[in-house]
């Protein structure tokens, strides 16, 4: 059973005061502060129904145990022939017994899973692994990879004239440099050797997937931890942006349609009475987050 808190506030809201101001007609500044409490209060609705963040904030997912470790002769027979070349990255039924569910999504980034270690009950950290390069991807500066050599690669440029810092990688991966401060072009980026990388990692994540996963390393085992509530913790980062330009149409319609309702009819709602609009719920049902199966353990 997993628990989800919010540790880090939005920088901004995915809509603007003056848009949606715009949008209900008003022109007076009397009701700033009840509209601003109003577009909040749109998102947080949002986001519960839909299980997604529609901007950056920090959350913090707790659970009891790290999912157990389950084998069966039908996982002794889900490895790729590929399996043992692929130490870190294969996927198998074995890796699916050690999946971890998180509750919000787009997932940005994990910064790190602590918990209650089994025999000290100090609290310990594990960290994610770096990803491989991917090619036609879309990078931003200081964003880090571990390339086929084993080396740190960091974005220390992109191309001139892109506003929001990010570029494009190229459709094959470039020859990496391998001594430490020598860069190579790639795409709209360009790469600079950082030297070995100083950790492996503890495990990986999946970021592409709705809801997005955490899996140990290939060959690894979540450990064991305290038998006390909440003993892991996973902080990470989730959301379209900081700035909400990049939330779906559809759920900024949404927010608008609720602010309305809010800012129009602000007598309490007689029991019974209420209920979401098909228009409404048109717009939000396809954005939900479904979990079938959540986190075992």
């Amino acid at each position: 059973m997993g628990y989800i808190v919010e540790e880090v506030a939005p920088v901004a809201e995915p809509l603007l005061l003056s848009d949606v101001k715009n949008f209900l007609k008003v022109s007076v500044n009397n009701d700033d502060s009840f509209i601003l409490e109003l577009i909040q209060s749109a998102r947080e609705y949002v986001e519960g129904f839909t299980g997604r963040s529609l901007v950056n904030k920090g959350y913090r997912q707790s659970l009891d145990s790290f999912p157990y470790f389950v084998d069966s002769v039908m996982s002794q027979m889900a490895y790729p022939p590929s399996y043992y070349s692929l130490p870190r990255y294969s996927t198998t039924l074995w890796n699916y017994s050690q999946m971890i569910k998180l509750l919000r999504a787009p997932l940005q980034s994990i910064t790190k899973i602590t918990y209650s270690d089994s025999v000290t009950g100090q609290i310990k950290a594990l960290y994610p692994a770096l990803f491989s390069w991917q090619p036609l991807h879309e990078y931003s500066l200081t964003d880090q990879i571990e390339d086929p050599n084993g080396n740190l690669q960091v974005v220390t440029a992109v191309a001139e004239g892109d506003e929001d810092s990010t570029s494009m990688s190229g459709v094959n991966q470039p020859t990496w440099p391998t001594l430490t401060g020598n860069a190579v072009t790639d795409g709209g980026l360009t790469w600079t050797c950082m030297g070995p990388v100083p950790d492996a990692g503890d495990f990986i994540y999946d970021y592409d997937s709705v809801p997005p996963r955490i899996f140990p390393l290939a060959g690894q085992t979540w450990l064991p931890v305290l038998y006390v509530p909440n003993a892991v913790q996973i902080h990470f980062v989730a959301g379209y942006g900081n700035d909400g330009k990049a939330v779906p149409a559809s759920l900024r319609q949404a927010m608008r349609l609720l602010i309305a309702d809010g800012y129009y009819n602000r007598e309490p709602v007689v029991s019974g009475t209420f209920k979401e609009t098909p228009a409404l719920m048109r717009l939000l049902y396809r954005w939900k987050v479904q979990i079938k199966a959540g986190t075992r353990g």
